[in-house]
């Protein structure tokens, strides 16, 4: 069962290839998606709550993806006649991208994660590039080669666990499952533990652009369709982070734990700082919110170095609140980008009055700004909590540092192009496709929902999965 939702979305990009009038692959493209997103509800009892949460994640936003790029899907996000630049191949892409990210977050062991995550770059490579300009291309091939170097070194390190396994009595084939190596983990920390999880989380940081291996992140983002980037920023780094979350089980077990929260300390504070510097200083919409998901990216490093049941608690709402609200402001920067033919900064004015792409990015920016009613404002008040209680004084300053510059950037920019009327006589821009504002909408509204899950049901069962990343009775 679990291979066949992994396949589903696939399966399901296949099969519209039939219908051929546009509307009615219109339809059976986003009925087919959602479909293929119920399917993930099948996943529970079937896999951890991590791996559900996670899923049900993805699915999700993938599907408002799917619903967004059907709605306004237009020949300039390809100009070129290359194959990858037509619009079957896109949906294939974007499926084949689906169904990778599923395979991370529900496999059982390092080995399909590894595979999964490699997936991911091989698809999203083609769909970073798809315009077929040459800035595009130029950020495919850096995100490429940047990330095979992360895979690499992830691989490298999973090569080590197993050998650390297979040393400590494991058998061969349940080596790399992290149940079998928390369950049977030695009373003495193995020498080559640390390395191997170092190498791990070196290799999965770079996956989620961390600092100091972040420099194909902005130009990923900025450069990808906007539904892709909503995925690269709002999924596959969390992807990435579930990836890091298990390798600190693993570590935990092994006793290398505090060697991989120190160096998520330290990445983490370097990120948010960081980001939150250029952030100032961009003049392009889509880079400055590729720019803040570094930021939110170090937040979560923080949250999960910081350690402790709120610092773990810190980490899942975070990336649940800020997945939502950066799809919901990657796919608004597609709707004014639609509406003005243009995200940059100094063209952009007035956008309150003129669409509902500046609307739902007013709520969105407001959301990634840590503000109620969103759900980032309990998550970055749970890292301050999981901050002190820790003591570690040096990394939270930093992380409030650079959550203070990233908030001033986004509280200019937000002045500067949503305010003022436009010019009396000034032409209408066009309107946005209904299907696309309604997944721009759907999105924001999942960042504010965030909000109340602690303080309901939802949020002890989020509690029960926090404790999970560390094995905690």
């Amino acid at each position: 069962m679990i291979g066949i939702a992994i396949a589903a979305p696939l399966v399901a990009a296949l099969l519209t290839l039939a219908f051929r009038a546009a509307r009615q692959r219109q339809f059976a493209r986003v009925t087919s998606a959602a479909l293929a997103a119920l399917l993930t509800l099948a996943m529970a009892g079937r896999v951890d709550a991590l791996s559900l949460l996670f899923a049900l994640l993805v699915s999700t936003l993938a599907f408002l993806a799917t619903t967004f790029s059907a709605g306004s899907f237009t020949l300039d996000w390809g100009t070129t006649g290359e194959v990858w630049s037509r619009k079957p191949i896109y949906f294939l892409l974007l499926a084949t991208f689906w169904s990778a990210m599923l395979l991370v977050v529900l496999a059982d062991n390092f080995a399909l994660l590894w595979l999964g995550i490699t997936t991911t770059t091989l698809a999203t490579t083609f769909l970073v590039g798809f315009s077929g300009e040459a800035a595009a291309l130029e950020a495919a091939w850096k995100y490429l080669v940047l990330c095979s170097v992360g895979i690499a070194l992830a691989l490298l390190g999973i090569v080590t666990l197993a050998h650390v396994s297979i040393a400590a009595g494991l058998p061969p084939a349940q080596a790399l499952a992290w149940t079998s190596i928390v369950a049977h983990a030695p009373a003495t920390a193995p020498p080559l533990a640390r390395l191997a999880t170092a190498l791990m989380l070196i290799g999965f940081a770079t996956k989620a652009g961390l600092v100091p291996m972040h420099a194909w992140l902005p130009d990923a983002h900025s450069k990808a369709p906007p539904p892709i980037s909503a995925l690269l920023s709002g999924v596959l780094v969390s992807c990435a982070l579930y990836a890091i979350m298990r390798t600190i089980t693993v570590a935990a077990a092994l006793g290398a734990g505090p060697t991989i929260q120190t160096m998520l300390l330290v990445l983490g504070a370097l990120s948010t700082v960081i980001a939150g510097m250029m952030m100032l200083n961009q003049s392009d919409l889509k880079r400055l919110l590729a720019y803040s998901t570094l930021e939110h990216a170090g937040i979560v490093a923080l949250a999960l170095g910081f350690g402790g049941p709120i610092g773990r608690l810190a980490a899942l709402v975070h990336v649940v609140g800020h997945a939502f609200a950066k799809s919901s402001a990657f796919f608004a920067a597609g709707l004014v980008q639609r509406e003005r033919q243009t995200v940059a900064l100094g063209a952009l004015h007035h956008l309150w009055s003129t669409g509902a792409g500046g609307r739902i990015l007013l709520g969105a920016v407001t959301a990634l700004c840590g503000m109620p009613p969103f759900g980032l404002f309990v998550s970055e008040l749970l890292l301050v909590a999981a901050g002190i209680a820790s003591g570690q004084w040096i990394p939270l300053a930093f992380g409030l540092i650079g959550i203070t510059l990233a908030f001033l950037a986004l509280v200019r920019t937000t002045i500067e192009v949503e305010g003022g009327k436009p010019a009396a006589g000034a032409a209408r821009p066009p309107s946005s496709s209904r299907l696309s504002v309604a997944a721009a909408g759907l999105a924001l509204a999942g960042a504010a929902v965030t909000i109340v899950v602690p303080w309901t049901e939802l949020g002890t069962m989020l509690n029960a999965t926090a404790a999970m990343i560390a094995r905690l009775p």
